[in-house]
């Protein structure tokens, strides 16, 4: 927690407070008024006290006292809401909560009036020691109050490129040099590399680089990426190492269990990354034997601090050398300038290059101040102001920590200094998801409203601004940067900067927890046998966030829960956890509860009292098949997630949780439920505030008609019905449950506003008309996402190229579809471009699928395109998989100019692939038992074919660098390319049988 962001807090909520008839009834608002006064006295101190608290001993213990009591202030004020709630409407204040139960009058209770009256006064006392303490308050200076704000526009993005942090030579020339090493012939059936150098300086770059080479993906069929980290589990990784080479580990649990199965899924030749390893055991220990008794060959590269590491592994040693001047300067450049701003960056060179010097050749803290300076003015003057602030020598700092990063983190807002801050309590190198940290940091209370904007959009700038900073990465696999990770340099700062009030700990730590330190917030990871929470952390009584995690045997008592009176958070995800205590209900101050894959069978009706929880989270809880009635009591609920737990239903009523802004899993009801139980789309209508909403069961509904009708912000929408693998699939399509599904689904009708609709096992007759529409693009003109999957039953695809913003389609088991053509792209209307933003298109299971035209009607060549002037002109990745009946690939595919990788896999009647001018990256090809030709796609570099046995003819590949060819296939190497057809800048082939 950050002081300044905290009391500013305090006092927005002391001053709603204290103007409602709450505090008069407590007869309180005297000493509330009282304390406000107090805290404006202080409020200028808090900045520079927060950097100095680092520095000298009296300041920190003065900061650390004012936190305790700024803490117990917020817990009053908290319960004071809660009281104020049981009061007749007329009586509350704005701020009030809402409550379910029969109002009686609490404050007529004098034993409340006396105790909450008594816990102001006694605050009050211990703020006036604070003010009049001159051990440190003579000390600090006192600054404007005007609040930083955050760097970032509100709903503005910042795209991420990928290879962003390869500048100059030095990484390509040693990525090159050591793939050379990697792929050529080696008797060594199983040898190691080892990058090795300090931290921010770049291995796991190198690693990426190496991983993503062309000619690793060409000589190992079997890649896998896994982060090891100091406090690695060995049953995780094995598991890991076993998922990534697309195994099954089953019902496996031990070592003994999973090692076999490592070594036979390895069957081809393969290659693992191992990043951030501390210890050679891993590999001697563990690794060692799976991976040299695995049918194939393969190579292991890690990436290390230590070299002795390294060395114990008997690795060949690679060692990185930090940036020079002239690459430091090139990568900062890219991070902050445009391209169109080459005068700014030649006015700026000589002050930059002197703030890269500073970064001492490290390319963590070159980003980290990259992201301090692209969010400045473009003046000499802020540049010199970062150049010579003194935070890049703040003393405190461990030595392995550069000042840099300290730099990027004092000049955030305090607010994002807190959001910042919790991010050290996920695991090292573990998956951030975006959704789930915006919910930790609403639940905190970290994100400070601004008008009528919505707190959870406030938070994802918050999260947007992170990365833009470089403090956070984004997974770039994820187009909507919906997960991240944080390097460990940044969270060994964070947890720094946080001390003694916050603590990531694992099994062989959490017993010696200070139970004399008020930890509020604590992580606990890999917790192995752990039964129970030991006694070190019960008795940490003044907790506001508890999350255990990877830890799946943990369990958590009644008594345990009860002693956790101030938790705002409690994330007790993959525990052993299979009940929750009635006690939960005395949480009066939770805000969050996370159960996600636990066994808990059931909630009990106590946790209608918790009148502050804003998320509810159940997701993949495999024996929870009900939820209590107490659920719809919940109305300062935000965000409920039941994603693939087997509800048999949701309690009728989830419509009066009127303040939802995510739901995913509202399970229709159906004729089997009662009648005063089940919930139907009705429900819907009064949850005017979804952004995002998932409905299952659809089939059972009775009525569709304006369930959507309020619902004007919603953004991303899953509609869902029954797999037709669950029941009989015959019966479920008689002609009446046809109608009865055409008719719900023409009825749900979704908003404009829409940027996300997934459509999963649809078995209707076609699709719904306001999805056929020929003014689609102009019903939804930001939709952006669009997964249409398993709708067996429709013969014709929407219009979908009409959509302006349509980014990313996936089509999959439309059986029904024999042809696809111009309807596609929507030639009833006049387009002027089809698809004018698809990047990524993927057509996935069409069994049926015959006939692909890009033309107005049959004719093919070039009047095929009559409906459009640009066709795809952003096009990037296309993906064919398992449509067997295909026999052509469409002449106007020639047309998408933007073309970079295309994937066929099990298109069985697919004779040729040709006319592909614009194809530049890759090609692959596999399971196309009768493609004969490959042919005239002049700028392709990368060809792999697989499991083509009649393919006879691969010419016209003009810049073709790498070709490998797998198993089956009439073409051995350039040498069966016809003379005159080889390329010449052909570099390499890889022919394997």
């Amino acid at each position: 927690m950050i002081l300044d962001a905290f009391v500013r807090r305090c006092m927005t909520i002391l001053a709603d407070f204290v103007q409602g008839e709450v505090s008069i009834m407590l007869k309180v608002k005297d000493d509330l008024q009282k304390l406000q006064r107090r805290l404006e006295r202080i409020r200028g101190f808090l900045e520079n006290a927060e950097r100095k608290r680092h520095e000298d001993s009296n300041i920190s213990n003065w900061v650390r006292e004012l936190k305790d009591i700024m803490y117990d202030a917020d817990d009053i004020i908290d319960l004071c809401i809660i009281e104020g709630s049981k009061l007749p409407e007329s009586h509350q204040s704005v701020s009030v909560v809402c409550h379910p139960f029969p109002s009686f009058s609490c404050f007529s209770c004098m034993k409340f009036r006396h105790e909450i009256g008594n816990r102001i006064r006694d605050l009050n006392n211990r703020l006036k020691e604070i003010v009049e303490d001159r051990s440190a308050l003579p000390k600090l200076e006192y600054t404007n109050q005007d609040v930083r704000v955050s760097g970032v526009n509100p709903r503005q993005t910042f795209p991420i490129e990928v290879n962003s942090d390869v500048v100059g030579t030095q990484i390509e020339e040693a990525t090159q040099g050591v793939v050379d090493s990697l792929v050529k012939e080696d008797k060594q059936k199983c040898w190691i590399l080892g990058i090795v150098g300090m931290g921010g300086i770049g291995k796991t770059t190198l690693a990426s680089n190496i991983y993503n080479d062309k000619r690793v993906k060409e000589n190992f069929p079997i890649r896998v990426w896994v982060c090891v980290s100091k406090d690695f589990s060995e049953i995780k990784l094995l598991k890991q190492i076993i998922r990534g080479a697309d195994g099954d580990y089953g019902q496996a649990e031990t070592k003994a269990e999973l090692i076999p199965k490592l070594s036979s899924v390895l069957s081809k030749r393969f290659i693992i990354v191992l990043d951030d390893i501390w210890e050679a055991k891993v590999w001697e220990d563990l690794l060692r034997h799976p991976l040299e008794s695995a049918t194939a060959s393969g190579r292991i590269v890690i990436t290390t601090r230590d070299k002795n590491v390294a060395t114990n592994t008997s690795a060949l040693v690679h060692h990185i050398d930090k940036m020079d001047g002239d690459a430091g300067w090139e990568l900062l450049c890219k991070k902050v300038f445009k391209d169109d701003e080459k005068e700014e960056m030649f006015d700026l060179k000589e002050i930059g290059i002197k703030i890269v010097e500073k970064c001492d050749g490290l390319p963590l803290a070159i980003k980290a101040i990259a992201g301090v300076l692209r969010l400045k003015n473009r003046t000499g003057m802020e540049w010199n102001n970062v150049l010579g602030s003194d935070a890049w020598s703040m003393s405190q700092l461990q030595t392995e920590l550069p000042g840099a990063l300290f730099l990027s983190y004092e000049d955030l807002s305090s607010d994002l200094k807190q959001c910042f801050l919790f991010c050290s309590l996920y695991p090292e190198d573990c998956t951030i998801y975006r959704d789930d940290l915006v919910q930790y940091w609403l639940a905190e209370g970290f994100v400070k409203p601004q008008g009528d904007t919505l707190l959870e959009d406030l938070a994802e700038d918050y999260y947007k601004e992170l990365i833009c900073r470089n403090l956070l990465r984004p997974d770039s696999y994820y187009a909507d940067e919906s997960r991240c990770t944080m390097h460990d340099l940044l969270r060994s700062l964070a947890l720094f900067l946080m001390g003694d009030e916050g603590a990531f700990v694992g099994h062989e730590k959490i017993c010696n927890t200070n139970p004399l330190t008020k930890l509020r917030r604590l992580s606990i990871s890999n917790a192995g046998e752990m039964l129970e929470i030991p006694d070190a952390v019960k008795k940490q009584k003044c907790l506001r966030t508890l999350i255990v995690s990877n830890s799946s045997r943990a369990k958590i008592d009644e008594h345990e829960l009860g002693r956790l009176g101030q938790l705002r958070v409690l994330d007790l995800t993959d525990t052993g956890l299979e009940s929750l205590p009635d006690s939960i209900g005395n949480l009066l101050h939770l805000r969050y509860l996370d159960l996600d894959r636990t066994n808990v069978k059931n909630l009990p009706e106590s946790i209608g009292r918790l009148q502050n929880l804003q998320t509810l989270s159940l997701s993949d809880c495999k024996s929870l098949h009900t939820l209590p009635k107490a659920i719809t009591s919940l109305c300062n609920l935000r965000c409920l997630r039941l994603k693939k737990t087997p509800l048999s239903h949701l309690p009728k009523g989830i419509g009066k949780l009127r303040n939802l802004i995510y739901l995913k899993g509202f399970v229709v009801g159906d004729d089997g439920v009662e009648q005063d139980q089940g919930c139907d789309l009705e429900e819907l209508q009064s949850l005017y505030q979804l952004r995002v909403l998932q409905i299952d069961r659809l089939e059972r509904s009775r009525a569709g008609a304006s369930a959507l009708a309020n619902s004007r912000f919603l953004r991303r929408l899953f509609l869902c019905w029954q797999p037709p693998e669950a029941e009989n699939y015959q019966s479920r399509c008689a002609e009446d449950a046809i109608q009865k599904v055409n008719k719900i689904c023409n009825d749900l009708s979704p908003p404009s506003n829409l940027e996300y609709l997934f459509f999963s096992n649809f078995f209707g007759s076609g699709f719904p008309g306001w999805l056929m529409s020929s003014s689609l693009g102009a019903s939804f003109p930001h939709l952006a996402f669009l997964i249409l999957d398993n709708c067996r039953s429709c013969p014709q695809l929407p219009p979908l190229g009409l959509l302006p913003q349509l980014r990313f389609l996936r089509i999959s088991g439309a059986d029904a579809i024999l042809r696809i053509g111009s309807e596609l792209l929507g030639w009833r209307a006049s387009v002027v471009t089809a698809f004018p933003r698809l990047e990524y298109l993927e057509l996935n299971h069409m069994r049926n699928w015959k006939e692909w035209s890009l033309g107005m009607g049959e004719e093919v060549g070039d009047d095929e395109i009559r409906g459009a002037s640009k066709l795809l002109p952003r096009l990037k990745d296309l993906v064919l998989k398992n449509c067997p009946a295909l026999i052509a690939l469409p002449e106007g595919l020639g047309r998408a100019t933007n073309l970079q990788e295309l994937c066929i896999l099990g298109a069985h009647n697919l004779r040729e692939i040709k006319n592909l001018p614009s194809l530049t990256d890759n090609l692959y090809i596999w399971e196309n038992p009768r493609l004969e030709r490959v042919s005239n796609l002049p700028m392709l570099k990368f060809l792999r074919i697989e499991n083509c046995p009649m393919l006879e003819q691969v010419e016209n590949l003009d810049k073709l660098q790498y070709l490998a060819l797998e198993h089956p296939s009439a073409v051995q190497g350039p040498s069966e390319i016809p003379t005159g057809h080889s390329p010449e800048c052909l570099q390499d082939v890889s022919n394997n049988f």
